[in-house]
């Protein structure tokens, strides 16, 4: 056998539907070990044909097939979290032990609720000028480790005869960045949330339990040397393939700002992650999409249209979260895939394109697709329910307008709905 890795990018700023697609191929082409990178925050759907339904946030998507999940050193990870979603595998879905399908790299950054509260409440500080966040603390932790290196926590770092005296100091560094918050403007529905969050970060009781869960997170994972991806995981034969969180249009440096994520989110890191790891066989780049421009959260989104979002996503009201913000759709944005594919190094940086949710737009007759502003073109349907056809009519569209050929369009939620070229 060879080597190969697939890589899975978000064109967009997520949401992009990379759960159901990093599931087709990691069960498809049988991969042995999904690798994470990215944030824990990222919540990647997965609908098999046998009926399971789960969001995963630190196991990956190819969990339910009892494939390996590795968690690389350009993960931020969440110790409490993963006791949580160990919980639900177990308890919900008859996964015994999923801690036996986990590895974490000991360079793995983690986050603490205490990089969550900051991250709450230096949002809720924004006021009506909201900058977005999942409010975990995930992007809170990374800034933190690169302004105050003496307080980073690391995988390896969780079973320290000293742990809770890092864990202290973080606290009280964002207990000293956090002073003057009596003093900030809150919307007045805020400030009980407010109060709330300061009386946590200021519970001793509340230390204490972290310092348990996060110890107990530690006995139960597999923790690993940093060497563990090259010399276990890059020398097996066959197929892995890397999960990302977030998207492209969030990235720290090429995502509109203040909208962004704080971590890099460009395939070219995760390409030199495997170089390091002395990785040389062979990579498959795909980017991922849904048929329709969607955002949730605050940031730019050009073809938002408010009309559209009950025919093409019925209830997402309900998602709707103070920190993350509404749910948009509209019409499929070209000129921000555009730029996406740019930034990543043109259509030559991949090898395809996964075009999710298409069968939403088919249940909608028309497919709505925006090449400059702020015209919208409506593109009809032909007369079929042939599943090649419909694959070949969203294929040679986008494959003629992005320069990159489609491999992968979704025509409903499971991988048996995945139809591949």
């Amino acid at each position: 056998m060879t080597k190969k890795i697939y890589t899975v990018t978000d064109l967009g700023p997520g949401d992009g539907g990379k759960g159901g697609v990093v599931h087709k191929i990691a069960t498809m082409m049988r991969a042995h070990t999904i690798i994470k990178v990215g944030g824990f925050q990222g919540s990647h759907g997965v609908c098999t044909s046998r009926g399971e339904r789960f969001a995963f946030s630190q196991w990956s998507c190819g969990t339910f097939e009892g494939i390996k999940t590795h968690i690389s050193s350009r993960m931020i990870i969440s110790p409490g979290g993963l006791l949580n979603e160990a919980d639900v595998l177990r308890y919900l879905y008859g996964i015994h032990d999923p801690f036996s399908l986990l590895t974490i790299d000991e360079t793995a950054l983690c986050a603490t609720p205490y990089h969550g509260i900051a991250s709450r409440i230096k949002e809720m500080a924004r006021g009506n000028n909201p900058r977005g966040t999942i409010g975990t603390g995930a992007g809170e932790a990374y800034r933190y480790s690169q302004r105050y290196s003496h307080l980073i926590i690391r995988a390896g770092d969780l079973a320290r005869p000293d742990f809770k005296d890092l864990l202290a100091g973080v606290r009280t560094q964002i207990q000293s960045d956090l002073s003057q918050v009596n003093e900030w403007e809150f919307l007045p529905g805020d400030r009980e949330a407010v109060e709330r969050e300061v009386n946590l970060l200021n519970d001793d009781e509340f230390l204490d339990h972290i310092e348990k869960y996060f110890r107990e997170a530690a006995k139960l994972a597999k923790i690993v040397g940093h060497d563990y991806l090259g010399r276990e995981i890059l020398t097996k034969d066959g197929v892995a393939v890397i999960e990302s969180s977030h998207g492209v249009l969030t990235d720290s440096y090429y995502g509109f700002h203040p909208h962004t994520s704080a971590i890099r989110t460009l395939p070219c890191f995760t390409h030199a992650m495997l170089r390091e790891a002395g990785y040389g066989g062979e990579m498959v780049n795909i980017g991922v999409f849904r048929a329709y421009a969607i955002r949730h959260g605050a940031g730019p989104m050009p073809t938002a249209d408010p009309k559209m979002l009950e025919s093409l996503l019925p209830d997402s009201h309900k998602e709707e979260n103070r920190f993350q913000g509404k749910v948009r759709v509209g019409p499929l944005d070209l000129v921000q895939l555009r730029y996406a594919v740019k930034v990543c190094g043109g259509p030559s940086a991949f090898d395809g394109l996964a075009v999710t949710w298409f069968d939403q737009i088919i249940t909608n007759g028309e497919w709505l697709i925006c090449e400059q502003y702020p015209e919208i073109t409506v593109l009809k349907f032909p007369a079929t329910d042939n599943r090649e056809e419909l694959f070949t009519f969203c294929a040679d569209i986008l494959g003629e307008k992005l320069g990159i050929p489609v491999r992968m369009v979704s025509l409903g939620p499971t991988e048996q709905d995945k139809i591949c070229k």
